[in-house]
């Protein structure tokens, strides 16, 4: 009997098309409800916005005598005249030099094209930026019911789960916000649909699967530079499918490199933009940041650090900074030749040395990162007074809520956190209860290999799993700081894998009691009486 059509599936008359627009403005609706009623949250900056925001020329500039910029959320910036990327300045904060290069300033391009149609008060209004977010985000859900081959309550179930992971404070909270953490949202369920239409029957489903994928690979890796390594799995599955390629000067070549030609290009022009993004810091900060990474997450996890300095040719006065980021020390330290010797010997490579000669290292340091796994809420990072004339990193939370009425300061937003909820009880239970959160979904579609329900189900998990790991691994090698901010889009992409594979057990166990019950109710051939044939 042939199967019947996607559309064959759907509850109605309606086109399949018109139910996921239905889908798709929906979602959308519904995150706009959730990010402005009853009244508008975000997140506040850290004081480094700026290094996203100077692309559009536009500041905060608050009054004096206001509270502390991570406080509370400002969604109204202006534009100020000769302010660049180059030449601002914020305070009495020393900021670096080089700006941010992420996709997400094409979304606050969107935003200030908004905040003009809407003539919303300022030159760019971070309100019409969240709204330019929760399009595409329903345009991405309403996408995803569009591929999925599945009935049509699952297809729901499933989108309506999607749904209900982004609405997570943690996630679309960064829609109003000067941060690209929400371009890494938005970029990731792009390429879910693409990677359902790269597992289509039909060629030309899969030509639009590599372009989807190719296109919004491109955005989520120049989100930020933490999702670089993400280009590796993104490749894996942009040369996986075979699509034929009909150029006649290609004949000769072998059939399996044709088929993946179209893929190739894709990964190419993938590989350009993200390397572009990360090669865009210069040396002053990439050494910061590793300076970061040995005293910030290195030296607590060993009670003997002079060994760990010792390894890296730093001074010894750096320990009494274990925990903390070096430039919680006095200027005339950081100033030292000792130091600067230093950070200027450090490098990715000598890092990844260190940990091929002390492999017992790796765990703690691991367990180290897992921690605020847990506890995805975004932090500023201070230096505070502490023993002996040192001083200690303290993270307080970033703030979900604007300054209006007697809010209080640093007030978070709780409304709706299933995902910060669920990870809140797994505090403190280390890097092991990581690894099970990766393997439990893997395990539970593995067991569904022989009937998969999900067309494509199982390339989809395994990208979310890959996603997942290596942003984790490079947020927790990277860079010590606002580790919890960094792992936004593995915390992301680890709850997706948990929803995609609960929906595949769930249609499969169903799929797989229909078919029993149709058998059950067929009827049994008679047995032939002896002497006569069977029929």
């Amino acid at each position: 009997m042939r199967k019947p059509r996607i559309e064959g599936l759907r509850p109605s008359r309606l086109s399949a098309t018109v139910l996921a627009a239905a889908v798709g403005i929906g979602s959308a609706v519904l995150l706009m409800l959730r990010l402005f009623v009853p009244r508008p949250v975000g997140v506040a900056d850290n004081y480094d916005g700026v290094r996203l925001m100077c692309h559009l020329g536009v500041d905060v500039r608050l009054p004096k005598n206001t509270p502390r910029l991570r406080d509370y959320v400002y969604y109204r910036y202006d534009h100020l005249a000769h302010f660049t990327c180059h030449k601002h300045m914020l305070g009495s904060i020393r900021l670096p030099d080089v700006p941010y290069q992420s996709s997400q300033v094409l979304v606050l391009y969107a935003g200030r094209l908004l905040t003009r149609a809407l003539r919303l008060p300022g030159y760019l209004d971070l309100r019409a930026v969240g709204v330019v977010c929760c399009l595409l985000i329903g345009l991405a859900i309403g996408l995803l019911y569009r591929v999925l081959t599945v009935r049509h309550r699952y297809r729901l179930l499933l989108c309506a789960a999607v749904l209900g992971v982004v609405a997570d404070t943690v996630f679309i909270d960064y829609a109003v916000s000067p941060f690209s953490e929400i371009a890494s949202i938005i970029g990731l369920l792009y390429v879910l649909v693409g990677v359902l239409l790269l597992a289509g029957p039909s060629r030309r489903r899969r030509l639009a699967g590599i372009a989807v994928t190719g296109v919004s690979g491109l955005f989520l890796a120049t989100a930020k530079t933490q999702n670089v390594p993400a280009m590796l799995p993104l490749a894996l599955v942009l040369l996986a499918p075979a699509v034929p390629v009909p150029v006649a000067r290609l004949r000769k070549l072998d059939l399996r490199l044709r088929h993946r030609l179209t893929g190739l290009v894709a990964v190419v022009v993938l590989a350009a933009g993200a390397f572009a993004v990360s090669g865009n810091e210069d040396k002053r900060t990439a050494q910061l940041t590793e300076a970061n990474f040995v005293t910030v997450t290195l030296l607590p996890t060993t009670a003997h650090p002079g060994g760990d300095l010792a390894a890296f040719a730093a001074p010894s006065w750096l320990a009494k900074y274990s925990g903390a980021p070096p430039w919680c020390a006095p200027t005339k330290l950081q100033d030292s030749a000792a130091y600067q010797r230093f950070t200027k010997g450090l490098s990715h490579k000598r890092i990844l040395g260190y940990f091929v000669d002390h492999p017992t290292r790796l765990l703690p340091v691991l367990d180290r990162a897992a921690a605020y796994f847990y506890v995805p809420r975004p932090t500023a990072t201070l230096c505070h007074a502490g023993p002996n004339g040192t001083q200690v990193m303290v993270l307080p939370h970033l703030a979900n809520y604007t300054n209006n009425g007697h809010t209080k300061r640093g007030v978070l937003d709780t409304r709706w956190a299933p995902v910060t909820g669920a990870l809140g009880l797994l505090r403190g239970s280390g890097m092991g209860t990581l690894f099970l959160l990766w393997l439990l979904p893997a395990a539970a579609v593995s067991a569904t290999r022989r009937r998969r329900a999900l067309l494509g189900s199982g390339a989809v998990l395994g990208l979310l799993l890959a996603v997942a790991a290596t942003q984790f691994g490079a947020s927790a090698f990277a860079d010590g700081i606002d580790t919890a901010k960094h792992l936004d889009l593995a915390v992301f992409a680890t709850a997706l894998a948990w929803v995609f594979a609960a929906v595949e057990v769930l249609v499969a166990v169903a799929e797989r009691r229909r078919r029993s019950a149709d058998g059950a109710g067929m009827p049994q051939p008679v047995p032939a009486e002896a002497g006569q044939p069977a029929l």
